[in-house]
């Protein structure tokens, strides 16, 4: 009821408002192939429906048997296509952000993130959104 109240109080003033997803519901998993893993990843999404653009944060942790400083490179695929690299941050924390008209809050996407060290070694992170 709250937030029904807040959207409408949003919509009043500003003409538009912004769509948080707060959906425990999302389901991941993790796989490691050497010495290479990734944790605690973080996806969020807001919808700006006066502009219609949807505004996305990834971010992820990887670290490697050898340490953080040995991750080569971190992106993820958006449904199994379209690769997104992501920027080193520090403390391990990997993050990319994407301001769209293409990929919409309310849609389901199956995001797989990859890591690879300089050995070599990958590691994966199947979430689903």
């Amino acid at each position: 009821m709250i937030k029904n109240v807040f959207v409408v109080i949003l919509l009043l003033l500003s003409g538009c408002f912004v769509y948080l997803d707060d959906t425990p519901s999302r389901s991941s998993s993790s796989y490691s192939y050497g010495n290479v893993w990734l944790e605690s990843p973080y996806i969020s999404c807001s919808y700006d429906a006066y502009w219609d653009i949807s505004d996305w944060i990834f971010e992820v942790h990887v670290d490697s048997y050898y340490g953080e400083q040995e991750v080569m490179e971190v992106g993820f695929y958006i449904n199994n296509y379209d690769y997104q690299y992501m920027d080193y941050v520090g403390n391990g924390w990997w993050y990319r952000n994407i301001v769209s008209t293409y990929y919409d809050c309310d849609r389901y996407y199956h995001f797989d993130f990859v890591a690879a060290d300089y050995d070599g070694f990958e590691g994966y992170y199947v979430y689903e959104w």
